[in-house]
C-alpha cells in the first residue's frame, strides 16, 4: 500500500513552532502555568499606555487596542514585535473570558487557546492575519470563540 505525502509532512502541530515557543518537561502541559507566563504581553500593554490606551483583559480592551492596530504596525519600535504581543493578548482575553478556555502547547511547543468545544485557536496566526489586512478583527475573533 502507498503511502501518502501528507503522513510524512509535518503540520502545524509539528516541525518549526512559528512565531512563539514554549517548552517544558514533558508531559507537563499545564495550562495555568502557561496562563501565567503567555498572558503578561508587558510590551504591549506599556506601548499602549504610552498611547494612553487601557488593555484591561475584557472584549472592551480588544476593541480599544484593534482601533489602533493599523497605526502601530508602522511604528518601527512596535511594529515587528506586534503580531505576537497581539496574539498573545487575545488568547489571554480569550482564556479569562470564555467559559472552559485554555492554553495548550501543540508538541512543538506552539501556544493555541483550546476551546471547551476541543477546537484548537492559533490566536498568534489570526493576530497575523489581522495585522496583514487578510483576518477579521479582534473582537470578531473574540465573538467566534465565545460561541463555540
Amino acid at each position: 500500500m502507498p503511502v501518502s505525502w501528507r503522513s510524512w509532512w509535518p503540520g502545524p502541530k509539528h516541525g518549526m513552532a512559528r512565531r512563539v515557543a514554549v517548552y517544558s518537561a514533558p508531559n507537563s502541559n499545564d495550562p495555568d502555568r502557561l496562563t501565567e507566563l503567555l498572558a503578561r504581553c508587558e510590551t504591549l500593554r506599556t506601548w499602549a499606555s504610552s498611547y494612553g490606551v487601557a488593555l484591561p483583559d475584557d472584549p472592551e480592551g480588544l476593541a480599544a487596542l484593534d482601533g489602533h492596530l493599523d497605526t502601530w504596525a508602522t511604528a518601527p519600535e512596535i511594529g515587528p514585535a506586534l503580531g505576537n504581543e497581539v496574539g498573545l493578548y487575545l488568547g489571554a482575553v480569550i482564556v479569562k473570558n470564555v467559559l472552559g478556555a485554555a492554553w495548550q502547547a501543540w508538541p512543538n511547543g506552539h501556544p493555541v487557546v483550546r476551546l471547551r468545544s476541543g477546537r484548537d485557536l492559533d490566536v498568534l496566526a489570526l493576530a497575523h492575519q489581522r495585522l496583514a489586512g487578510e483576518g477579521r478583527d479582534l473582537p470578531a475573533i473574540y465573538a467566534d470563540a465565545a460561541s463555540s
